[in-house]
């Protein structure tokens, strides 16, 4: 029978045998780092894919763009700042919130506008509620996205 050090030291020894060591993290050029930025706004995953990390960049793009047009598919809305004189501040700040998560989508947002697809307001439909939900939620992980793209080009992750 294995003491309890002999177990959680044999475990542990597992798990630093497969991890990266520091000084293998370099940072990409400032030019790259930029365009991975702007190509993981525009499109998620894209600055996964400027930096070669294709299986995320896949991963990233089906999972975001679906949601994006899922939410589309159960009647969303896309949201746009509405200016409300009652307002204190002259404008709807739910309306700004919303917009700036929808945002975050980037092309999937754009398009749909340019297209007129979700801009109409369909509260009546039953799903409505959980369309705008799956847009929201797209365009605020694409943040994150986009920052796990600007730390692996800044060489703090692999």
């Amino acid at each position: 029978m294995q003491s309890t050090d002999e177990a959680t030291g044999s475990v542990a020894s597992q798990y630093t045998d497969h991890a990266y060591p520091l000084d293998d993290l370099k940072p990409y050029p400032m030019p790259i780092r930029v365009v991975a930025v702007v190509v993981a706004w525009l499109v998620p995953g894209g600055g996964h894919l400027v930096l070669g990390r294709f299986g995320r960049a896949a991963l990233f793009f089906a999972l975001l763009a679906g949601a994006f047009v899922f939410g589309l598919i159960l009647n969303g809305r896309l949201f746009w700042p509405v200016a409300d004189t009652e307002a204190a501040l002259g404008f709807d700040l739910v309306t700004v919130l919303w917009s700036f998560a929808q945002i975050g989508a980037g092309l999937c947002y754009i398009v749909s506008y340019l297209l007129g697809i979700g801009t109409e307001f369909q509260a009546q439909a039953a799903t409505f509620d959980y369309g705008n939900t799956f847009m929201i939620l797209a365009g605020l992980l694409n943040y994150l996205v986009i920052h796990d793209a600007f730390d692996i080009a800044a060489g703090r992750k692999h």
